[in-house]
């Protein structure tokens, strides 16, 4: 995903040079655990923000003192956007943690106040509608791929940019599947979100728990989403139909890539934590934006 991820870069850089150069935004990462994903993860952005010249600064703390480091970020004037690398917990105190950075700094978009305008299609935060809200980053590189390879009619409405396509989801998380599957849904898609035993359709404000295998549920999509943490699941190919955008979200391959060069039509992207990264850095923008030029 170089070439979407390079368009968005560019943006940023150029942003970045021409309007702040001297006094930016400034991203602090709190990491909590010793997660290799989380620390890969956390050296990406390191990587990807010296490069866009947005300063970094990278948090090591221990769980139990992890809400005191969130106390003072969100009270430093000089930080302007913060991430936290999950999990830290891997309990109902991530969700904890979430919440507890206030809305001006969430760089993720996965506070109270962005589940809430994301649950109830609320676009802006403010009424003359100036300031977008923040949306999470991992599925707003996924709305991008997809963006990309012209699944969103850009002649629709809003709302209904994803009329008539169908999606299906394997991965129901409160930082991935939850809110990705809204997010779609609020643009007209039928959403089909399959986790481990069960299965839910999703189209506009309804949600219902429905009996369905995923093969059915995924050869009756545009646009299949694999985001299983799990280096033995592997989606059969045959679930595939020719013509399917197939995102793989999860560090893991969850499909055979080889069997799917024989589908006919079928696009497959592999990866996408550096648009995700890129994302972050958007988000990072939008909230220095808003909320923190004087």
């Amino acid at each position: 995903m170089t070439i979407i991820s390079q368009h968005y870069k560019t943006e940023i850089i150029k942003k970045i040079n021409n309007k702040y150069k001297e006094d930016g935004p400034k991203l602090v990462g709190i990491l909590a655990n010793n997660d290799p994903a989380s620390k890969q993860y956390a050296e990406w952005t390191r990587k990807s923000c010296t490069k866009d010249n947005i300063n970094y600064e990278l948090y090591e703390t221990k769980k139990g003192n992890i809400y005191n480091i969130i106390d003072e970020v969100n009270k430093d004037s000089t930080i302007h956007g913060v991430i936290i690398y999950y999990p830290v917990f891997n309990d109902e105190r991530d969700n904890q943690l979430r919440n507890s950075i206030i809305p001006e700094k969430d760089v993720e978009g996965l506070c109270e106040t962005y589940s809430y305008n994301l649950y109830n299609n609320i676009r802006y935060t403010d009424k003359y509608k100036k300031h977008k809200c923040i949306l999470p980053c991992t599925p707003l590189a996924v709305l991008k791929i997809m963006e990309y390879y012209n699944i969103y009619n850009t002649l629709s409405p809003i709302g209904s940019k994803l009329s008539k396509k169908t999606i299906t989801i394997i991965n129901r998380s409160k930082i991935l599947g939850q809110p990705l599957a809204r997010m779609l849904a609020n643009d007209g898609a039928l959403v089909y979100s399959v986790d481990i035993d069960s299965m839910y359709k999703i189209y506009k404000n309804d949600t219902i728990k429905i009996n369905k295998s995923t093969e059915n549920a995924c050869l009756l999509s545009d646009v299949v989403i694999l985001g299983v943490p799990c280096k033995e699941y592997k989606l059969p190919s045959s679930n595939i139909r020719s013509n399917t955008l197939v995102i793989n979200v999860s560090s893991f391959e969850n499909i055979d890539r080889n069997e799917l060069k024989s589908i006919q039509g079928v696009d497959f992207v592999s990866r996408i934590g550096k648009l995700t990264i890129v994302m972050l850095e958007r988000n990072l923008l939008r909230l220095y934006e808003n909320y923190h030029i004087r």
